[in-house]
């Protein structure tokens, strides 16, 4: 993560100087693409599908440039580690599985500055969507500083089931949710996950206070998540 912006007092400064500078260095200076503007267009829509399926003929049409072009761009971001993609899942039980990697800024901020998303409100879906983002980043940085060899996927099937990490072979399955009650509805994914691979780990993150186990789920509040995963038991 950028060090210290979250505890300056004006954040948003920050990160807007970090994005200008690596506009200039990163891009501008090194001349990586033709068009900066195209570039910076092509920068707030990645931040508005962050956490999504890429689809580079979607993102194409809105910037006014090829698939091909968008591609290229999100390389650079991953190129330049201003962000990372999460691969599918691809080993098939029964149902068919999505191919499509995901793509993640490597901050949660930088998504947030770029979409304007400030003041985010719980329960709704931009703050959803901020809250997997930090987790999963939180889990990236962990199995980078670890030297971990487990690779991280996620799992979405056709018919819409998912799981947002899956770390290793279906070693540990974690699905990430901003509620502060956790449902059964929640854990929906894991338990058609854990159907295909019977000895999965199964977790659950979420704002819920009670961290406890129930049924063949650990359900974590998000400190204790992050906790537990730095002292090395999650993973």
């Amino acid at each position: 993560m950028i060090p210290r912006h979250y505890m300056v007092a004006n954040a948003r400064n920050r990160l807007k100087s970090y994005i200008e500078l690596y506009l200039k260095e990163e891009i501008m200076e090194e001349a990586v693409v033709h068009n900066v503007d195209d570039f910076v267009r092509f920068l707030e829509l990645a931040a508005i599908s962050d956490g999504e399926m890429l689809n580079y003929e979607n993102v194409a049409a809105d910037c006014g440039v090829s698939a091909n072009t968008v591609k290229s761009y999100y390389k650079i971001l991953c190129d330049t580690l201003l962000g990372f993609e999460v691969p599918a899942y691809s080993k098939v039980i029964k149902r068919k599985l999505t191919k499509a990697s995901r793509f993640y800024f490597f901050d949660v901020g930088i998504a947030n500055y770029l979409t304007g998303r400030h003041h985010l409100a719980p329960k709704t879906p931009e703050y959803g969507h901020a809250f997997e983002h930090l987790v999963m980043q939180e889990i990236v940085a962990y199995l980078g500083y670890s030297d971990s060899e487990e690779k991280l996927t996620y799992w979405h099937t056709y018919d819409n089931l998912e799981v947002d990490a899956v770390i290793g072979d279906a070693r540990v399955a974690i699905e990430i949710k901003s509620t502060d009650s956790v449902q059964a509805s929640h854990k929906k994914g894991l338990a058609e996950f854990a159907k295909e691979h019977p000895n999965v780990k199964q977790i659950l993150v979420s704002r819920d206070r009670v961290t406890r186990r129930r049924g063949d789920v650990d359900l974590y509040y998000v400190t204790d998540f992050f906790k537990e995963l730095w002292e090395g038991t999650i993973v």
